[in-house]
């Protein structure tokens, strides 16, 4: 009789987070910043010690853009973390679109250029996974429930009042239930998971306001008193579902 192998044990860091909370409910392990510290090399070992997983995907971050150009943990999160834990068992690093600039949309093989200090610690540690045998899946414009970003907030914010987006600047909304479902599969080297459909965050917020039905809430602003962005940072193949197909999802969740 034949055997079914047993399914393989994944150990996620930044577990709270938007992304780690929906590996988990596909049934990976979490692990929170409570529960560890991924700046402490030595509570890193003992972890993995005790857990024994067969992969881990890297979801911790100082995410915080402009930030991460000040901020003392910044390294130690966004790259140290990362490299360490990819020295000790394979390791997919969630990277980010932000290691390019324009114009997209950007193949995984495409030459990288960070025009912040975000998306140049992400490229350093793409480089030391990748060297230390691990994976890197970059993706963007996460959104779904939980999630306390924009996009995620859309149907909150509009039942509050006027909503004010951003126009001008393409986007590539991508559900974090599918990203989890496709970490969940190991992909060698360098790929990309990001949602179908290109819109801007205008056009998403006018979209959820008919989905409502409370037109006239949304105001278009052209440019956001925010440090250097990416002028065009889409991702190419783009095989994820669309977020047409989610947003109305995301408005029934209370």
């Amino acid at each position: 009789m034949a055997k079914w192998a047993a399914p393989l044990k994944i150990l996620v860091t930044g577990a709270a987070g938007l992304l780690g909370s929906a590996l988990v409910r596909r049934g990976a392990r979490g692990l929170d910043r409570n529960a560890l510290d991924v700046r402490d090399h030595r509570a890193v070992e003992r972890i993995l010690e005790r857990e024994r997983p067969d992969r881990v995907v890297f979801c911790a971050a100082l995410a915080d853009v402009d930030a991460c150009a000040t901020d003392p943990r910044a390294r130690a999160i966004n790259i140290e973390a990362p490299v360490f834990m990819a020295g000790l068992v394979p390791t997919t690093l969630v990277s980010t679109n932000y290691v390019f600039d324009g114009p997209g949309p950007h193949s995984p093989a495409d030459h990288r250029r960070p025009v912040n200090a975000y998306g140049r610690q992400k490229v350093e540690a793409e480089d030391g996974v990748l060297a230390a045998g691990g994976q890197v899946v970059r993706t963007g414009w996460l959104f779904g429930p939980g999630g306390r970003n924009f996009p995620s907030r859309v149907g909150e914010l509009l039942r509050a009042g006027e909503v004010r987006a951003l126009a001008g600047w393409p986007v590539q909304p991508t559900w974090a239930d599918d990203l989890a479902a496709a970490l969940m599969q190991s992909t060698p080297g360098i790929s990309h998971a990001i949602g179908q459909g290109e819109t801007t965050w205008f056009d998403f917020a006018k979209r959820a306001e008919v989905l409502l039905g409370l037109e006239g809430r949304v105001r278009s602003v052209e440019a956001l008193d925010i440090g250097p962005r990416p002028s065009d940072a889409r991702l190419s193949p783009a095989t994820l579902p669309s977020w047409e197909v989610r947003l109305p999802e995301l408005l029934e969740t209370p």
